[in-house]
């Protein structure tokens, strides 16, 4: 339920960045503001396979999508991250609380919540699940990285790998 103020928004979709990573692999983003849903900020990460050198058998060497972004914060004493995990468990996570890392029963369940308390308005980040392996949340002086962290694994042509994720504010009036 993510509010949207203005007139429509048109059908949006832009590789903003690619770059050749060695390899034969290529990471690449794409953000996206669709025309049936304006109130979401998609953003596809990806790493491709473009050319595999022989003897690989198709494959790359072992790798990781990490999503990081860095959020700067109004109000850091009074922002905490929020979540329900797999196993359904409740958290949140506070500036004190350090580095964090959550996977298997305690990864979030496709969602993490940056609250301000003093603001009001709510940063909502949805993922798909079964894209992330792992969560990490590192809060630093005026900031917070909520980073979303592919399996380890082979790429090759047929089996890139993929983060996909949305961002939307709830709360606004």
């Amino acid at each position: 339920m993510f509010e949207h103020r203005g007139g429509a928004v048109s059908n949006v979709q832009r590789e903003i960045a690619k770059g050749d990573i060695g390899g034969g692999l290529v990471l690449r983003w794409k953000i996206s503001i669709q025309k049936d849903n304006p109130k979401i900020l998609q953003i596809d990460s990806g790493i491709v396979a473009r050319s595999i050198g022989a003897g690989s058998g198709g494959f790359s060497r072992l790798v990781c999508l990490r999503v990081h972004p860095t959020l700067n914060l109004s109000h850091p004493t009074e922002t905490f991250v929020s979540f329900t995990s797999i196993d359904g468990s409740e958290h949140e996570i506070w500036p004190e609380s350090g580095v964090q890392f959550y996977r298997e029963n305690l990864l979030p369940n496709g969602e993490l919540v940056l609250v301000d308390k003093c603001q009001g308005p709510t940063l909502v980040n949805r993922f798909n699940v079964n894209e992330v392996c792992k969560c990490y949340i590192l809060w630093e002086t005026g900031t917070v990285n909520l980073e979303l962290w592919s399996e380890d694994r082979l790429v090759s042509k047929q089996s890139p790998l993929a983060v996909s994720h949305g961002y939307g504010v709830i709360g606004i009036s």
